[in-house]
């Protein structure tokens, strides 16, 4: 018997669940459009040469290593007071981004496996198909996780918390560019995206 005055746990909702990895994919497809848009404004602020055709076949990781290495040589030799902040900034960026698409390519290599009980689906199970070794006890490590809409909103929150940022930097290269050495004081600030990495 339940007790009335102890709070009822919502029923499981896989049709939330689904929405939200839909919107942690396309959410993180923006992310690697701007760095894509971003590498393509290094090399050719004025546009010369369009449309761009380099970056268009690289993984995410290679696209947005790239970019890394586009944007710390470009800002590196300009004449900016904050350049080794903007820099830095950045590269926590790319660290933040890197995590996420490991999160991203589990959600998207992995097996869905429904939980049911009593005729409903209590949850949802994703398993990776890749099993590692544990290299000191030799035993099978799987990389599996019940899924739920909260989890999966935690990390599009993450997503948010770059994007932003991102844009800002995106923006900022907008107005510093054609990149001579002595780029327009117009300064966009960096805005204050919580990078720090996060227990998983």
């Amino acid at each position: 018997m339940t007790d009335p005055d102890e709070p009822q746990k919502a029923p499981f909702n896989e049709d939330k669940l689904y929405q939200r990895i839909g919107e942690f994919v396309v959410c993180f497809q923006w992310i690697e459009n701007k760095f894509r848009e971003i590498g393509w404004l290094i090399p050719d602020p004025m546009r010369k040469k369009w449309p761009p055709m380099s970056l268009r076949d690289l993984s995410n990781k290679e696209l947005i290593d790239k970019v890394e290495g586009l944007y710390v040589n470009l800002v590196s030799g300009l004449d900016v007071e904050d350049k080794d902040k903007r820099i830095r900034h950045f590269k926590a960026i790319v660290a933040g981004c890197h995590e996420l698409r490991q999160y991203r390519n589990n959600l998207l290599h992995s097996a869905f496996s429904e939980l049911k009980g009593g005729g409903e689906v209590l949850g949802i199970l994703r398993s990776s198909p890749k099993v590692k070794v544990d290299p000191a006890t030799g035993d099978a490590i799987f990389n599996q996780e019940a899924l739920t809409d909260e989890a999966v909103s935690e990390q599009l929150q993450r997503l948010g918390e770059l994007a932003y940022p991102l844009g800002q930097h995106y923006l900022q290269l907008i107005h510093w560019s054609p990149f001579d050495s002595s780029p327009k004081r117009i300064i966009v600030p960096l805005g204050l995206p919580q990078l720090a990495k996060r227990d998983s």
